[in-house]
């Protein structure tokens, strides 16, 4: 085709002469020297082709048919083969197994240049525009000049069983196709070529640019195209194109000059969205991957613009959905009832992420679930979405298009009436940061249903929340689930960051929750490990202002607790947690936060006359059974510091464990306690099974499996006990202890024997002093008089009374004993 628009009629007049040489020899066939033609004109005439062609031909055989039929004539040329006029494709230009011209003899002899078919069989044609010239120049130039008028024509040019590729190099387009059957006819003069196809095109491959529009598809052709060989300009009639199964209408220009260009216009009356979707270009199809689409769809369309260099076309689309549906991969959910209009526009096709696309939606539903609105989208490769509409969404409709499969909606509806935009980062496959914006209302209304783990019955979930320029607002939010009810109000900081990877969204107002019990939110499965590992314990930023009545805590329980519960996503805290419970007040700063793949609990607490009986009962005695609730009594005053390391399932590390006690115990007993009442029956004293006392102090700290406890005193009228020493989790004892008794209860236990031993000194109350060491497990417990304390004891007491004896004499102290000083304990727990 474009061989015949790219040259002038002096080719034509050529193109006649070697019609007319080869008639002239098959003439001489009809005077009977047909005989003689196979063996020495058909070389002939070969050379003589050759002579007026610039490229080589290579013909195996020539026939001539139809003699009979004079003057038509048909001649057929087997295995032919044609080089390139410049070599491209390093091939030949044309292969084919047969080539048939059938013509009228006497047309040509008056001038009228007409052939009535020409057939090519099992051929491959290998056509290229270049950068200067072509593949496909096989004439030789003509000097002659000739001012007359040619025209030229071919009736029915008939490709069958052929390949055929070309390449445009300025245009950056390409086509390679292959056809069973296709009949081209044509209509050459000097300043046109008009050419009429009608044709099926199978495998079909066409690219422009770095864009692939066809690829392996099959077309059937119908067109009138006229070829302006002066301006260099193809016209394309109105003509109809099927591609696969969508039917099109196409008409339009295509400019090959060196700067050339596409104008083309394109329509299809109704189609299947399924069908449309499978020949749109590779980078269109890719970006809509995720959507499922079904339903009929009405286009026009145009296709417009330079292609010479880097110039890439425009495409615009305007399209018409009917009764369309749409599902998102993965997803179990659909919207039907689609109907909507618009507009697709790709200023340059090879530069998606200037593409933008418009949709009015009418109308789409499922079942109560409705939509309707405008949506656009900017940016092919990394695209803005924006709505702005009404939805009225059921809540079991929602949970699926957010993948949710730990809770079951058994009722509720979402209505959200505003304008949202997003944009997402494809080559991520997550939202691009802080491009979330919403301006209107959100409304959730009576949402119930089941969490499946834990097993939670979730009741009468309500919210509100209005969005205006960079505030969320949440007017009200409430549920209750089990016996648990909470309510919500606030606002959100940095709402467009909610979706961010790293998000710092911040939810700052007042939460009220009632009856609530943490057991019942623990999960009774474990997590996948790259769910527990995540960095953030809860996906945004808290301060809240929080008050919890009828707090429960495995046993404990607190009748309130209140305080700002705050967080930054890797930690939750509460400082200055008040909390009314076990008979008083406590002040509390609780936090917890990610540790690794564990979790780090660091409580540190002022205690302000606490049920120590209750304190042990409600903790299940710390984990321990020695010390119980049985054993304890009296009110607890102090402060206490813990952290301590939990697993994955919020189990405590014991090994991790760290704790420190300063605290003061009024009005206690101990009561039954094993250690002592075994140190009872060594030291034959009955009272040491129910040791009462108005005031202890102590500094207990607790790390590596091990309470530390330094000397404390335990004094009521009858006796004085001084204990210091260890006490391991396995349970294994290590005690100091010193023992003092009034005289009369002495002499009860006969202690004055002992004393002869040097077992029990005399002390400054006038009673008697034991000295004792306990050690071992309760099942291997040994008790023994510690006799080196009491001589060092003796020594260190001369000592110190000579010391105070001197200091009193310079005015620098007093004769009077000073108090002993608890030991003052670092923190030894190493994070």
């Amino acid at each position: 085709m474009l061989y015949f628009a790219r040259n002038n009629r002096l080719i034509v007049n050529r193109i006649i002469k070697i019609v007319l040489i080869v008639f002239v020899v098959f003439a001489a066939a009809i005077f009977g020297i047909g005989f003689y033609f196979h063996k020495n004109i058909q070389p002939i005439l070969i050379s003589e082709i050759n002579k007026a062609l610039a490229v080589e031909v290579s013909v195996d055989k020539i026939t001539l048919s139809g003699l009979r039929d004079f003057p038509n004539l048909g001649i057929k040329l087997s295995n032919v083969s044609i080089k390139e006029s410049t070599p491209f494709y390093k091939d030949k230009l044309l292969i084919a197994e047969e080539l048939n011209l059938f013509l009228d003899v006497l047309k040509l002899y008056k001038g009228e240049y007409v052939i009535d078919k020409v057939l090519l069989r099992k051929g491959v044609l290998r056509m290229a525009d270049l950068s200067i010239g072509n593949n496909y120049a096989i004439l030789k130039s003509i000097a002659e000049d000739n001012s007359s008028s040619v025209s030229f024509a071919i009736n029915d040019l008939i490709l069958i069983d052929c390949d055929i590729e070309y390449q445009n190099i300025l245009a950056k387009f390409s086509c390679k196709t292959t056809t069973k059957k296709s009949t081209i006819a044509l209509k050459y003069t000097e300043a046109t070529t008009q050419l009429g196809i009608k044709g099926q095109l199978n495998s079909t491959c066409i690219s422009s640019g770095r864009e692939q529009y066809l690829k392996e598809k099959n077309l059937s052709i119908h067109t009138q195209v006229t070829v302006d060989t002066k301006e260099r300009i193809v016209s394309i009639a109105p003509s109809s194109l099927r591609i696969q199964n969508v039917d099109l209408t196409v008409q339009g220009t295509v400019n090959y000059t060196e700067t050339s260009a596409v104008d083309i216009a394109f329509a299809n009356a109704s189609t299947s969205i399924e069908s449309l979707l499978s020949i749109l270009p590779k980078s269109i199809k890719e970006s809509l991957e995720a959507l499922h689409l079904t339903g009929n769809l009405a286009l026009e369309g145009l296709l417009q613009g330079k292609t010479f260099n880097n110039h890439e076309p425009h495409l615009s689309l305007h399209f018409l959905l009917q009764d369309a549906a749409a599902s998102v991969q993965g997803l179990d959910q659909q919207i039907a009832g689609i109907n909507a209009s618009g507009d697709i526009t790709i200023p340059a096709l090879g530069k998606l992420a200037n593409a933008s696309a418009n949709c009015t939606l009418t109308s789409a539903s499922n079942g109560k679930n409705k939509l309707s609105g405008e949506v656009a989208i900017q940016n092919f490769v990394r695209p803005t979405f924006t709505w702005d509409g009404q939805a009225h969404l059921d809540a079991a409709f929602v949970l699926g298009l957010l993948d949710s499969t730990n809770f079951n909606a058994t009722s509720g509806t979402f209505d959200v009436d505003g304008k949202v935009t997003l944009t997402y980062d494809l080559d991520k496959n997550i939202p691009a940061p802080n491009s979330l914006r919403y301006a209107g209302d959100i409304t959730v209304t009576n949402l119930n249903g089941t969490l499946s783990d834990p097993k939670i019955s979730i009741q009468n979930g309500q919210l509100s929340i209005r969005v205006e320029a960079d505030n969320m607002v949440v007017k009200s939010a409430s549920v209750a689930y089990n016996n648990t009810t909470a309510n919500l109000s606030g606002y959100v900081e940095n709402y467009t960051t909610l979706l961010n990877t790293e998000s710092t969204a911040k939810l700052v107002g007042e939460l009220t929750v009632n009856n609530l019990y943490i057991n019942e939110l623990y999960q009774t499965t474990q997590q996948p490990t790259e769910q527990v590992s995540s960095a953030a314990l809860i996906p945004l930023h808290l301060s809240l202002n929080t008050v919890f009545t009828n707090f429960k805590f495995n046993d404990f329980v607190a009748e309130k607790m209140q305080g700002y519960l705050e967080s930054n996503r890797i930690s939750i805290r509460m400082p200055q947690c008040e909390i009314t419970a076990l008979g008083g007040k406590t002040i509390a700063n609780i936090a917890l936060k990610k540790w690794g793949d564990n979790h780090l609990l660091d409580i540190n607490s002022t205690l302000d006359k606490i049920n120590i009986s209750e304190l042990f009962k409600q903790f299940n005695n710390f984990e321990q059974s020695e010390i119980t609730s049985t054993h304890l009594s009296g009110t607890l005053t102090g402060n206490i510091l813990a952290k301590v390391i939990l697993n994955e399932n919020f189990e405590p590390i014991l090994p991790k464990l760290y704790a420190k006690a300063t605290v003061r115990i009024e009005n206690g007993a101990l009561v039954n306690y094993e250690p002592l009442g075994e140190l009872s029956s060594f030291a034959k004293i009955e009272d040491l099974k129910n040791v009462q006392f108005k005031s202890l102090e102590n500094t207990i700290e607790i790390f590596d499996q091990t309470i530390f406890i330094p000397k404390m005193k335990i004094a009521n009228n009858a006796l004085n006990l001084e204990i210091e020493g260890t006490h391991t989790f396995d349970n294994y004892m290590s005690y100091n202890i010193s023992l003092s008794v009034a005289e009369l209860l002495a002499t009860k236990a006969n202690w004055i024997a002992r004393k002869a031993e040097k077992r029990i000194e005399r002390n400054k109350e006038g009673g008697l002093t034991a000295y004792i060491l306990m050690e071992g497990t309760p099942e291997k417990l040994r008790i023994t008089y510690d006799r080196a304390t009491v001589k060092e004891n003796v020594k260190e007491e001369v000592k110190n009374e000579k010391t105070r004896f001197i200091q009193a004499l310079q005015n620098e102290g007093s004769l009077h004993q000073e108090s002993e000083r608890s030991k003052n304990y670092e923190d030894v727990w190493d994070e």
